[in-house]
């Protein structure tokens, strides 16, 4: 006998189907007017939070006598100990501490130590020509600035002030005082570049090497793509900012910063970081309490399968004169980003913003497909809430949500290679096979 009522079946069915269909996969109720507002509310309640950060702050310190945006503290500190000349000390974490307390005085917090290659300390080098609010303050905005920016080259609308200006990415960043925004404006000038200036494209991905992580999925990626132009800019920038950062600051805050990392990753697997402030698969298992050895298992098997996925979308791209191809691929890279390390924290994610506009613009140009404004609406929605439900449930939903947006442009991408293909089969009258198209790489 059933315990529930047929009527009440039926309509609970039908109640699941229409949420699915409509909701999900359709999303009409998602319009242009209802997307913005939810961009609004969202965006004041993040916001929000900087003039109450301000207002609770006293001589740029928090009620807590923690001084704001502290993570920038590690940067300012290790600017000022090269600025005395100290470079071998950034990466001692005893005396990098010290130096943390020196400048900090009666400080209430731990170590924030650095872990950044000395690429990263070259870009630190001007923090020291002023004091720490003034200089957090400059870099937090230019990198707003910065990023804004470019992100308005993909979506250049006059509507879409709102959405970028909203994201929640932004506010992360800056309350964190980190530098995701400007690693995420590197990935971003990218996508920009590659139609036309697929070499400088390549040289702003290079400037990544001052957070190697970010680059992980990039050789897998151009080179299924065939993007040899991007590749050379790559290796030409990359190689050169650490040529420059040798000459700078000398072989030993190389083996410094080689023998920090090992720390650093100590410090991870035994969540001296707490665990619900990172988004990886390795956190997801360590948060469900698995071993550490199951979580670099469920890590290394995600991170392989992504990258697999990522290459067949790019792989085999016709030869057309398509402008677009270039940011499709990166759109797949960058998505796939997400999956690349164990160790990634919530303002890394900002750079998932470039992914999302490249789909959002080839859905308002093309058409929207199954699923992908409810996609973009829930990242849009979950950014902000990312490390709560780690600390509050003991969870990481990250994983989940960012492999939605990676197999939404996976179908994009992948699809209008073979749109590529007919296109230029169309044009060329049919002398060529698809076969022998698709073998050929995009010449951008």
């Amino acid at each position: 006998m059933s315990v529930i009522p047929a009527s009440l079946s039926r309509f609970l069915r039908s109640g699941v189907h229409l949420f699915i269909v409509k909701g999900v996969l359709e999303g009409r109720w998602l319009t242009r007017d209802r997307a913005l507002a939810y961009c609004l509310i969202s965006g004041v309640f993040n916001w929000g939070l900087l003039p109450y950060i301000l207002l609770v702050s006293h001589g740029g310190y928090d009620f807590h006598g923690v001084p704001i945006c502290l993570d920038f503290v590690s940067f300012w500190t290790a600017s000022i100990q090269v600025q005395c000349g100290h470079v071998a000390e950034v990466y001692n974490e005893i005396a990098h501490h010290l130096a943390e307390k020196v400048a900090f005085h009666g400080m209430t917090f731990g170590n924030v130590a650095f872990y950044y290659p000395p690429t990263w300390l070259l870009f630190c080098l001007p923090f020291a020509l002023a004091s720490y609010p003034v200089a957090v303050g400059l870099f937090e905005f230019g990198s707003v600035a910065v990023f804004v920016a470019v992100v308005r080259r993909l979506l250049p609308q006059r509507w879409a002030w709102i959405p970028i200006l909203m994201f929640p990415g932004l506010v992360i960043n800056i309350v964190n005082g980190q530098n995701g925004l400007l690693t995420g404006s590197f990935l971003g000038l990218a996508m920009v570049l590659i139609p036309t200036w697929p070499f400088l494209a390549g040289m702003s991905l290079g400037v990544l090497v001052i957070k190697p992580q970010l680059l992980l999925a990039a050789p897998v990626v151009l080179l299924c793509a065939r993007q040899w132009r991007v590749i050379a800019g790559g290796l030409c920038s990359g190689l050169g900012l650490i040529a420059v950062s040798w000459l700078t600051f000398g072989p030993a805050a190389w083996s410094g910063f080689f023998r920090v990392s090992a720390i650093a990753r100590k410090t991870y697997e035994m969540s001296y970081v707490p665990a619900w402030k990172m988004q990886s698969v390795f956190t997801s298992v360590r948060l469900l309490h698995g071993s550490i050895a199951m979580a670099y298992v469920a890590q290394i098997t995600m991170t392989l399968l992504v990258l697999a996925l990522a290459g067949w979308a790019v792989w085999r791209r016709p030869a057309s004169s398509y402008a677009e191809a270039g940011r499709a691929d990166m759109a797949v890279m960058i998505a796939a980003l997400p999956f690349c390390s164990p160790f990634l924290l919530d303002y890394d994610l900002a750079c998932l913003a470039f992914p999302m506009a490249w789909v959002l613009e080839r859905g308002l140009r093309n058409g929207w497909w199954s699923g992908e404004k409810f996609v973009l609406f829930l990242i849009f929605l979950y950014l902000p809430a990312a490390r709560v439900f780690g600390h509050a449930f003991l969870l990481c939903p990250t994983p989940s949500i960012a492999f939605l947006l990676l197999l939404i442009v996976v179908r994009r991408a992948a699809s209008e290679r073979w749109r590529q293909a007919r296109a230029f089969l169309h044009r060329n009258g049919g002398r060529h096979s698809t076969a022998s198209i698709a073998g050929e790489g995009v010449q951008a």
